[in-house]
């Protein structure tokens, strides 16, 4: 009997009597399947996809994790440059839904998760967060990975190492996603940099061009001004008019072409943002209304006036109506409106022009950073990604801001405020802070 029990004991691996031996084994049957399952989603974590979006990404390991551990939701976050970005996956009762918060940090990885925890419960009150950290092959902390649950508890040993092995790998997986987005991002900026250059060079060909339409055009003018005089009383004489003013209307286009096209300090002058608005659509009108679109005017009584440089200011009107235009693109009824105000902010005076289209709209986690040099959601053919970023220097310098609002799929609202002239500074021309330089 002895022998026996002894051979048992060998083959099952269990000490047990006969009493208890087959619900011993059954425990063991079950714990191996635990292990399996456990096994199986930590491989399936491997394979995170590099191009993933970091909300697909996050909802992903949430979907796996929600196999082997207990909990109501997941967030994954990368601190990168300063920036903490957190993508929450919330369990809605069918199906899980990302929803990225960012914030610029500084600090440990100890204290970022710490600080993490007290943010995230005006987000989940009630909830009680357990985080891992994600370290990089040098062993540096680039993120982590938190489990909320409505219920505290005391940290199970087994749990805890689950997590931090779970942790290592898809710290690998992530990483490598990291890499795969920075090589991408240097593509994209060698193409945006290509494609400058030949914008730069189609804009010299546009001011060689315009130089050359501009001399027959002279001459053009010149002899329908004469032919007008000689054919006051023929019927061809309204013919006559309409070519002259159409040549006229040519050769303000050129104007304005060969004046935007300059590389010089430009001068600043009093100026009406209406003027301005009416220069952009002489310039840029047909090229919006031949993409069937509607723009529609809604400017303010009496013209507000600030005080600044026409063309730098023109530069982000035609920034914002083109890219507006671009956004419309398959869009039904497509529209933009142009409106000009007067604001109070902080007790300052501003005018404000805003640039509203119905078109394709810009994703929360995009919105944040299309002020970025070199970044566009365009395609690489279509874009430098440095319209934004220029027209929010032009406006800086200016003393003024430039903001976006954006709800996907509705609308895009661009704003420009420029410090409003006071009345007696047009009256009497007082000097300014952009006099002084």
């Amino acid at each position: 009997m002895q022998n026996k029990q002894e051979l048992l004991e060998k083959l099952t691996g269990i000490q047990s009597s006969r009493k208890s031996y087959y619900s011993e084994l059954i425990y063991l049957v079950e714990e191996m399947k635990k292990k399996n399952k456990q096994l199986a989603v930590i491989n399936q974590l491997t394979q995170i996809q590099i191009n993933a979006t970091w909300p697909q990404t996050s909802i992903y390991i949430a979907t796996q994790l929600s196999q082997i551990l207990l909990f109501e939701h997941f967030a994954l976050t990368i601190v990168k440059g300063g920036i903490l970005s957190s993508y929450l996956a919330k369990w809605t009762g069918d199906s899980w839904q990302c929803h990225p918060l960012t914030k610029s940090v500084l600090g440990e990885a100890p204290l970022l998760i710490e600080q993490y925890h007290l943010d995230l419960q005006e987000v989940l009150p009630e909830h009680h967060a357990t985080s891992v950290p994600l370290r990089s092959q040098l062993n540096e902390t680039f993120g982590f990975l938190t489990l909320f649950r409505r219920e505290a508890r005391q940290s199970d040993r087994d749990e805890t190492d689950l997590f931090q092995l779970i942790a290592s790998h898809v710290g690998v997986a992530v990483e490598n996603s990291l890499l795969f987005q920075d090589v991408n991002e240097k593509i994209k900026i060698e193409a945006q940099l290509i494609q400058s250059a030949k914008m730069a060079a189609i804009g010299e060909m546009a001011a060689g061009i315009a130089h050359e339409l501009n001399s027959p055009l002279t001459a053009i003018l010149g002899n329908a001004q004469l032919l007008m005089r000689e054919m006051t009383d023929t019927p061809a004489a309204p013919l006559m008019k309409d070519i002259y003013q159409c040549g006229v209307r040519c050769k303000k286009i050129i104007q304005n072409l060969l004046t935007f096209s300059r590389q010089e300090e430009y001068l600043f002058a009093t100026i009406s943002i209406d003027e301005v608005v009416e220069d952009v659509l002489g310039l840029i009108g047909y090229q919006l209304s031949v993409s069937g679109l509607t723009v529609k005017r809604e400017m303010a009584h009496p013209p507000l006036l600030f005080h600044g440089s026409r063309h730098q200011i023109e530069q982000i009107v035609i920034n914002l109506l083109l890219n507006a235009r671009d956004a419309l693109a398959d869009k039904e009824d497509p529209q933009i409106t142009i409106r000009s105000f007067q604001l109070e902010e902080e007790g300052r005076l501003y005018i404000g022009l805003s640039v509203h289209d119905n078109g394709s709209g810009i994703a929360p986690e995009l919105l944040q950073q299309i002020f970025q040099p070199f970044y566009s959601t365009k395609e690489q053919t279509k874009g430098t990604g440095l319209g934004l970023s220029v027209s929010l220097g032009i406006a800086q310098a200016h003393g003024g801001k430039l903001f976006a609002e954006s709800e996907e799929g509705c609308y895009s609202l661009f704003t420009l405020l420029l410090p409003q002239l006071a009345e007696e500074e047009g009256e009497h021309g007082e000097e300014t802070d952009f006099d002084r330089g």
